[in-house]
């Protein structure tokens, strides 16, 4: 949930635990791999949230590695009756960039008309970079309805590692709904969209929760993906998984993904009702 928006640290009442592993376009040799470990906890004396999150990017098998740590504060207020809840955040992150050139090579580059290569620029075996990032959300949330919007890398810091290279801001905003059909169904429609620079992403997924236990989603992306998941709700935990298959409008080539995730989380008996919409979503 801190990745979707960082507002979200705190809202389970107390402790959260959240990890998540996802494979990219698999068939590839793994060329992109992503694990995120998340921590949140909401402080009842200052009616606010903190969170503690790590990610490791890794594209192709080493050759490009992003690790990533963030610390995230959510401050949160209640309005008419509790009903209404507006969350504002704010993150502080680090992250540590590391290019390993020994993996950048493509065989012999000769010049047939001369017999050898044009020109070589030697570069180190690794190169690495580090820097500070911003990033801040808010989280509006009234009964069963919830809107966030949350604007990533605001600083734009420098995250070239052969010459300056600025990390664009990414704004990302989502709507959902929860309502229930009978005792035992409940539903969750989301809507999210995202873009960074000239890059846009628009997502639809219906979250369903069946018997209070088994959880299901279904939907698309309009790159011309879709996705399902399928997992186990418990009181203390929750483990899904689940697959995206995508369709290339440049090639005849697909691509699949896949995803592993597992939640741990404890609350208190005198927080449930005020956190019973959170804890569903």
């Amino acid at each position: 949930l801190l990745a979707l928006n960082p507002s979200f640290a705190g809202s389970n009442g107390l402790l959260r635990y959240q990890s998540i592993y996802r494979s990219q376009w698999y068939e590839t040799h793994n060329s992109f791999q992503t694990y995120n470990n998340s921590a949140d906890a909401y402080i009842k004396s200052i009616k606010g949230g903190i969170g503690l999150a790590y990610t490791r990017d890794d594209q192709a098998i080493g050759t490009l590695v992003t690790d990533r740590i963030d610390l995230t504060y959510a401050q949160h207020f209640s309005l008419i009756n509790q009903k209404l809840k507006i969350i504002p955040s704010l993150q502080v992150s680090v992250f540590h960039k590391t290019l390993d050139n020994t993996k950048l090579k493509f065989g012999d580059q000769i010049d047939p008309r001369r017999g050898f290569v044009w020109s070589q620029y030697p570069l180190p075996e690794k190169q690495y970079k580090t820097n500070v990032d911003f990033s801040a959300g808010l989280i509006l949330n009234y009964n069963h309805f919830y809107f966030g919007s949350s604007i990533f890398h605001i600083t734009q810091p420098d995250e070239g590692l052969q010459g300056p290279s600025k990390l664009p801001f990414r704004s990302s905003s989502f709507v959902s709904y929860n309502f229930s059909i009978g005792e035992n169904v409940l539903l969750n429609p989301i809507l999210r969209y995202e873009q960074q620079k000239n890059f846009t992403n628009v997502q639809f997924n219906i979250n369903a929760l069946f018997y209070q236990h088994i959880v299901f989603s279904a939907g698309f992306r309009d790159n011309y993906s879709v996705n399902s998941f399928v997992g186990y709700r418990h009181n203390y935990f929750t483990i899904t998984g689940g697959y995206e298959f995508g369709l290339s409008k440049t090639s005849p080539n697909n691509a699949g993904s896949y995803e592993l995730s597992a939640s741990f989380t404890l609350r208190n008996k005198d927080d449930r009702k005020l956190v019973k919409d959170f804890e569903r979503w």
